[in-house]
């Protein structure tokens, strides 16, 4: 969510290989594949305003082919510009339509209720996939093969990538935070996302587009999954020494940040409070 005073900048989009681009300058990091005239967007954003100005980037690209939005997960800053990609098939996991047609409203009403948020959500539509898939789907964009794949409940409710096997890129939507704290909302899993990051290595990825944070090298998959490992084990310590959660946040938030410091350390209460209560359950 965006915080007090925090604007979106400007879109920015970095080639990545020929016909494929990372679309940056939103609160989420979106992408952009085009060949042969056809044009894939990869999450839409968190608003209207966002969303017109990757749209334009699309058209410019789109020739006599078709332009296809996919939806990596169904949280408010990857779809609330889905409206604007409205007239072509909006494709993701059964899964994300399926929450946004259940909890679309509600989150929406949400963001417009807080005085921070509710200027740039003002003219969202709530816009829910048309076309979905269960474990994998498979496009062609020109030449370029595009795997839409489905990973898990890890982040969200229903995480998936997709997956460029010719040139080894993925959009790995937000089960990848680089150098930054990720975000585990509620009904998210530590255990699961930790899964996730061992198939997405499994893939063995040249570029790795992440939700939020800067590009980086691949091997930030593998960084974040040593730093989930070395959450949960911090906390199944604290833990099976009786620590209470207000405790094992505390000391595990300084630990995390002395061994491998990530900015946005404000979500660390967040994600190990909710690791303590995924172990305390198990």
């Amino acid at each position: 969510m965006l915080s007090k005073g925090e604007k979106m900048a400007d879109l920015s989009i970095q080639e990545i290989v020929p016909g494929v681009n990372a679309a940056l300058g939103g609160i989420c990091n979106r992408g952009l594949i085009s060949q042969g005239g056809s044009v894939l967007v990869v999450d839409s954003g968190i608003a209207v305003a966002e969303a017109a100005p990757l749209r334009a980037a699309a058209q410019e690209r789109q020739k006599h082919g078709a332009l296809y939005l996919f939806n990596t997960h169904p949280h408010s800053d990857h779809v609330y510009g889905n409206q604007i990609f409205a007239d072509g098939p909006l494709i993701a996991h059964e899964g994300v339509r399926n929450f946004l047609v259940a909890h679309g409203e509600p989150a929406l009403a949400g963001w417009r209720q807080n005085p921070h948020t509710a200027a740039l959500v003002s003219d969202v539509v709530i816009t829910p996939p048309t076309l979905t898939f269960q474990d994998q789907m498979t496009l062609f964009i020109g030449d370029i093969e595009v795997q839409l794949l489905y990973l898990t409940r890890a982040h969200s409710p229903s995480d998936s990538v997709a997956w460029l096997p010719q040139s080894r890129t993925l959009f790995t939507g937000d089960l990848l935070f680089n150098a930054i704290v990720p975000v585990m909302p509620p009904g998210g899993s530590v255990a699961n996302w930790i899964q996730a990051l061992e198939k997405l290595e499994a893939l063995e990825v040249e570029h790795a587009i992440p939700g939020h944070g800067p590009i980086q090298t691949a091997s930030a998959l593998a960084d974040l999954r040593r730093w989930f490992l070395s959450l949960r084990t911090q906390v199944g310590e604290a833990q099976a020494l009786g620590w209470d959660r207000e405790t094992t946040i505390t000391h595990v938030a300084q630990q995390l940040q002395k061994l491998a410091s990530r900015g946005n350390e404000e979500h660390l209460p967040n994600v190990i409070g909710q690791a303590f209560d995924e172990l305390s359950r198990a």
